[in-house]
C-alpha cells in the first residue's frame, strides 16, 4: 500500500496596507481624567425645507441633533499569526515581526499620551459602542470626513427581539417575546428602546441620524448599501433620497434568502440593498458577472451545437445539455440577428452567401460593413435560415453575463454560510457589493457589525475595514471568526507596494460581432490556408467526378467513392479544420478582454489569515449626580420619552436600600440608611450597614445604557478620598462593568477601605419588556476570575510557565443567581505574556466553548502541516501553552463569558522564580 504523503507546508501570510495610517486613539490602559478631559459634542442639521419629504412622529422637531465626541479606547490589540505561531509545529517558524511589535506601534509614554497627534501604520478596527458615537468619533477626532469607500449597513428589520438580540455566544434560536431570550446588556436594551420605542417613528429617526453621519465620511466616488426587507424598503429609500439627493441613487437591488417566509398570501424568499452614490456621477464602480447558463426556448436559444470535428448540427437545448453534462467537448450556440433597424449608405445593399443573394428587411441594414460580412464568413459565423441569414453566436464567446439587479442565485449551495448569529447576512451578498464599488486597500465600514460578515469580506479581498457594533456577544463572535479566518492569497499587481496596487485578476474574452468583422488576421489565415483547402477540394472533385463548393463538402464520405476520394476528403477536412482552429485562436486573441474582479489568481502555496486588528470601544457616557429630580439633557440617542439619570439612580438607591446586595451562599450586605450624597459628582449616595458595629458605605452607580467605565472608579475613588467621615466599603454598583473598570476595583489597595463589585439586576432596566421578574434579589456581589500560574522546572520546557484559568463568579441574569467557580461559561479567554499595561496584546488566545471543528479547530484544517495538532488542540482548553517570562515580567488574562461580558486580571511574574 502506498505511504499516504503529507501535505504540503504553506507559508502563512497576511496583506500588508503600505503606506495608510491611522491617528493613534488611547490605549485604554493609559486613559485618566488627565490624559483625557470631558468631551464635546457635534451638532447635526437638517434642511426643513426638503420637498417631498416622509413624515413621521417627532420629525419636525427633530431638525437638528448633538453627538457627544468621544475618543475610542483600544482595548486589544489582534494579531492572528502572533496567535498562530505559538502552536505552529517543530518543524521551524520563519520569524515575522507583528505590526504590532514594532517600535512606531509602542512609542514612549510622552508620546503615547498625545492622543490623536501620531500617525501608526494601518490596522483595521472593531469597535464596541452605538454607531452614531462611533461614526462621529471617527469624524471629529480622526478627520476621516470623505475617506470611506463603501459603507454596508444591515439595520434591524422588524420590532422582535429575534430581530435585534443574542444573549448568548453558542445560541441563535431567539424568540420573540421570550423573557429569557432578552438580552440583559444595558447598550443594547439602550439601543432596543431608542430604535422602538415609537415603533417605525423612532426607527426612521434613528436610522435617518445614521445616514447622515455615513454620508459625510463617504469619498466622493463611494457607494452606501442599506439591507432591508420588504416591510420598510419604500420608508428606507425615501429617508435615503432625503439624506443622500434623489439624483444619487443607483439601484435597488433584490437577493434571495435561504428560504420563504410562511404568509397568508405570498411568500417571501429575499430582500432587498438599496444603493446610494455620494456622488453618482463620481461613483466607483466594476461590472461583476454571473455565470452564463444554456437558454431555452424562442429563436435564441442554444440548441445548436458544434462537434469537435466541426460538424454543427440543430439537436436541441436537452440534448445539448445531456452531452455537456456527459462532458463532451461540444459547442453550444443559438443564431443572433444580422440586421439592425434604419438605412445605411455603407451597408443597406443585397449580399450573397453561398450563391444566393439575400436582401434587407424594410428600412434596416447589415450591423457590419461588406467587408466585414465577408470576415464573418471566413470566420465560420455565417448560418442560412429558410429566408434571411444570421449570426452564429457561440456561448463561449462570451461566457458570463453581466450582473443584474437581480441576484436570485444567493440562496444556493455554497453560498449559504453556517449560521454563526441569529441575523446574519450571505458572504456573497456582501462580496458583490465590496467588489463593485471598491478596489484592495480601500477603506470599508460597516456600523451594524454582527457575526462580523462585512469584515470578514474585506478581509478576504484585501481591503481595510472598521465595523461596529453595540452587543459584546456580536463583538465577541466577530472577533473569534476573524481571528480564525484562512483566506486564499491572492497575487499583488505590484508587490512591493501593498495590496493597494490591487490584484492580478482572471481575464476572458468578449467575443462580439464587431470584433470579428474587424479583425483583419483571420483574412490573413485564410490566405495561409487557401492553396491547401482549394487543392484538396479539387482533388475530391477530381477523384469522386463531383463539383462540390467549400461549404458543399459533406463530413461524411460517400460510401460508393474510390479510395483515392476518401483520402482527398479526409485531407480537406484536415487542413479546413487547421485553418478553423487558428481562426478561432485569432478571434479569442483579438477579442476585448473583460476583467474578472471576483477572480484574482491565487498563489496555492501560500494561505493568509487575518491582518493586525484592535478592538475598541466607546467608553460610557458621564454620569449624573444623585441631587434633585430633574431629567438630564439627553445625548442624540437618547429617547426623549424617558427621564434622566438622576431619577433612575434615586429609583436604585431606593431599591438598594430595600434589599441589601447578596452575596454567595446565605451572605447578605443590608443597609441601615442609604441617603442621596450631595456636592459629588461621581458618587451618589452613603450610609451605613446594618450590623452590630454599622461601617460606612459610599455608593457609585454606573449607567443606565453602558458599561461603567476606568474612569469613573478613578473619579470616585477621589471624591471619597475628601469624604468624612471616610468610608470603609465602596460599592461600585453597574449592569454592566468595562473589564479595565473591574480590573481597577479588584487590583486597588486601599487601606481600611474595601472596594465591591456589585452587579445590578437587568429587571431594574426591564419591567415594561417582561412578563415578571427573574428573582426578587436586585444587587449581587461579584468575584474576579481566578487563575493558576506554574513554573515549570524540568524537562524541556524548563523555564517556561503554565497558566490555568480555574473560573470566576458568574451572574446568571435569567435565574437571578450566583453560580461560582467553574470554567465552563468561559468563551474565549486571551492571554498576554508580555503585558505593557496600555491595550492586551494577546500571544494565545481560548476558545473552550468552540467543538471540535469550530474556532482555531477549522483553521487547524486549513494549516494541517504548519500546526501542531496537540498545540491547536490546546487551545480548546483552559491551560495555557508554556511560555517564556516577556521583558516587562508581568501578564494580563481576560475573560470573556457567553453573554459577551469580560473581566482582565494582571500578575507580576517575579515572584515565579525558580
Amino acid at each position: 500500500m502506498a505511504k499516504k504523503s503529507s501535505p504540503q507546508k504553506k507559508a502563512i501570510e497576511q496583506y500588508d496596507h503600505k503606506g495608510t495610517c491611522r491617528l493613534n486613539n488611547p490605549p485604554a490602559g493609559l486613559v485618566s481624567a488627565e490624559t483625557e478631559p470631558e468631551y464635546d459634542t457635534k451638532t447635526y442639521s437638517y434642511d426643513p425645507h426638503l420637498d417631498p419629504q416622509l413624515q413621521w412622529a417627532g420629525k419636525a422637531e427633530h431638525t437638528s441633533f448633538e453627538v457627544p465626541t468621544v475618543s475610542l479606547h483600544v482595548h486589544e490589540r489582534i494579531d492572528s499569526r502572533t496567535i498562530i505561531r505559538a502552536a505552529k509545529g517543530s518543524n521551524g517558524d520563519r520569524r515575522q515581526a507583528s505590526l504590532f511589535e514594532f517600535s512606531i506601534e509602542n512609542p514612549p509614554l510622552r508620546e503615547a499620551v498625545e492622543f490623536y497627534r501620531h500617525k501608526h501604520n494601518w490596522s483595521n478596527r472593531l469597535v464596541a459602542g452605538d454607531s452614531l458615537l462611533v461614526m462621529n468619533s471617527l469624524l471629529e477626532k480622526e478627520g476621516m470626513a470623505g475617506k470611506v469607500q463603501m459603507i454596508y449597513i444591515d439595520p434591524p428589520y422588524g420590532i422582535k427581539y429575534g430581530s435585534n438580540f443574542q444573549p448568548f455566544v453558542n445560541r441563535r434560536d431567539v424568540k420573540d417575546r421570550k423573557d429569557e431570550d432578552l438580552t440583559s446588556e444595558p447598550e443594547m436594551l439602550r439601543a432596543f428602546r431608542d430604535t422602538w420605542e415609537l415603533g417605525i417613528h423612532s426607527y426612521l429617526a434613528y436610522l435617518r441620524d445614521r445616514l447622515l453621519l455615513a454620508r459625510e465620511l463617504l469619498t466622493e466616488s463611494g457607494s452606501v448599501f442599506v439591507q432591508i426587507s420588504d416591510e420598510n424598503v419604500h420608508h428606507v429609500r425615501e429617508i435615503m433620497d432625503e439624506v443622500f439627493g434623489s439624483r444619487n441613487f443607483v439601484s435597488i437591488i433584490y437577493f434571495a434568502t435561504t428560504g420563504g417566509f410562511a404568509t397568508t398570501s405570498l411568500s417571501r424568499i429575499g430582500d432587498y440593498l438599496i444603493w446610494y452614490g455620494k456622488d453618482r456621477n463620481l461613483l466607483k464602480y466594476h461590472q461583476l458577472y454571473a455565470e452564463k447558463g444554456l437558454r431555452e426556448g424562442g429563436g435564441w436559444s442554444h440548441s445548436r451545437s458544434e462537434f469537435e470535428d466541426g460538424r454543427r448540427e440543430n439537436i436541441g437545448v436537452d440534448e445539448v445539455r445531456r452531452l455537456l453534462d456527459e462532458g463532451r467537448k461540444i459547442r453550444p450556440y443559438s443564431l443572433d440577428g444580422l440586421t439592425s433597424q434604419g438605412t445605411s449608405k455603407e451597408s443597406s445593399e443585397p449580399f450573397e452567401f453561398r450563391g444566393r443573394i439575400y436582401n434587407l428587411p424594410h428600412n434596416s441594414h447589415w450591423k457590419t460593413s461588406s467587408e466585414g460580412m465577408k470576415q464573418l464568413i471566413r470566420a465560420e459565423r455565417i448560418e442560412a435560415s429558410t429566408n434571411s441569414i444570421r449570426y452564429v453566436r457561440f456561448i463561449d464567446d462570451f461566457s458570463v453575463k453581466p450582473l443584474t439587479n437581480i441576484w436570485d442565485d444567493t440562496n444556493r449551495p455554497g453560498y449559504i454560510d453556517e449560521k454563526k448569529y441569529v441575523v446574519q447576512t450571505s458572504t456573497k451578498v456582501i462580496e458583490r457589493c465590496l467588489l463593485m464599488t471598491t478596489d484592495p486597500g480601500d477603506l470599508v465600514l460597516d456600523p451594524t457589525c454582527g457575526s462580523g460578515t462585512t469584515a470578514y469580506v474585506a478581509e478576504k479581498w484585501g481591503r481595510r475595514w472598521i465595523t461596529c457594533d453595540t452587543s459584546r456577544v456580536a463583538i465577541t463572535l466577530a472577533k473569534q471568526r476573524l481571528m480564525t479566518a484562512v483566506f486564499d492569497y491572492y497575487d499583488l499587481a505590484h508587490p512591493e507596494e501593498g495590496v493597494g496596487s490591487g490584484f492580478v485578476y482572471k481575464t476572458i474574452p468578449h467575443i462580439t460581432l464587431k470584433s470579428i468583422a474587424n479583425n483583419p488576421a483571420i483574412d490573413d489565415i485564410d490566405e495561409k490556408h487557401r492553396l491547401k483547402v482549394e487543392t484538396a477540394l479539387a482533388d475530391i472533385n477530381a477523384a469522386a467526378k463531383t463539383s462540390y463548393e467549400e461549404w458543399e463538402v459533406p463530413f461524411d464520405p460517400d460510401p460508393t467513392w474510390p479510395e483515392a476520394a476518401g483520402k482527398a476528403h479526409k485531407k480537406f477536412l484536415s487542413v479546413r479544420q487547421k485553418r478553423q482552429t487558428e481562426i478561432n485562436a485569432s478571434i479569442q486573441k483579438n477579442a476585448p478582454q473583460e476583467t474578472l474582479y471576483d477572480q484574482p489568481q491565487a498563489d496555492k502555496t501560500k494561505v493568509r489569515v487575518t491582518g493586525p486588528f484592535t478592538v475598541e470601544a466607546v467608553p460610557a457616557p458621564t454620569v449624573e449626580p444623585l441631587t434633585g429630580d430633574t431629567p438630564a439633557v439627553l445625548p442624540a440617542d437618547d429617547s426623549a420619552a424617558r427621564t434622566g439619570e438622576s431619577l433612575r439612580q434615586d429609583e436604585w438607591r431606593t431599591e438598594l436600600l430595600a434589599t441589601g446586595i447578596r452575596g454567595r451562599s446565605s451572605q447578605r450586605i443590608a443597609f441601615a440608611r442609604l441617603e442621596p450624597l450631595g456636592g459629588t459628582r461621581w458618587l451618589h449616595a452613603r450610609g451605613e450597614t446594618k450590623d452590630d458595629a454599622p461601617k460606612q458605605v459610599a455608593v457609585s452607580f454606573g449607567p443606565e445604557h453602558a458599561a461603567l467605565n476606568a474612569r469613573q472608579v478613578e473619579m470616585a475613588l477621589k471624591e471619597a478620598q475628601r469624604l468624612v467621615p471616610r468610608p470603609e466599603i465602596l460599592v461600585f454598583a453597574a449592569f454592566q462593568f468595562d473589564p479595565e473598570a473591574a480590573k481597577d476595583i479588584d487590583e486597588t489597595n486601599w487601606p481600611g477601605v474595601t472596594l465591591l463589585k456589585v452587579q445590578m439586576n437587568t429587571d431594574l432596566q426591564t419591567d415594561d419588556l417582561k412578563k415578571k421578574r427573574s428573582s426578587n434579589e436586585s444587587f449581587w456581589l461579584i468575584g474576579q476570575p481566578d487563575i493558576t500560574l506554574n513554573l515549570i522546572t524540568e524537562g524541556p520546557e524548563a523555564g517556561t510557565i503554565l497558566l490555568s484559568v480555574n473560573g470566576f463568579d458568574y451572574y446568571d441574569t435569567r435565574k437571578g443567581t450566583v453560580d461560582g467557580g467553574g470554567p465552563d461559561k468561559i468563551a474565549m479567554w486571551m492571554l498576554d505574556t508580555d503585558y505593557d499595561g496600555r491595550s492586551l496584546f494577546p500571544r494565545q488566545i481560548f476558545f473552550p466553548m468552540a467543538g471540535k471543528d469550530e474556532g482555531w479547530g477549522k483553521l487547524a484544517k486549513s494549516l494541517k502541516a504548519e500546526i501542531d495538532e496537540e498545540k491547536i488542540e490546546a487551545y480548546r482548553g483552559t491551560v495555557s501553552l508554556p511560555f517564556k517570562p516577556g521583558k516587562k515580567r508581568r501578564i494580563a488574562v481576560k475573560i470573556v463569558d457567553d453573554r459577551g461580558i469580560e473581566s482582565i486580571i494582571e500578575r507580576e511574574l517575579d515572584s515565579l522564580e525558580a
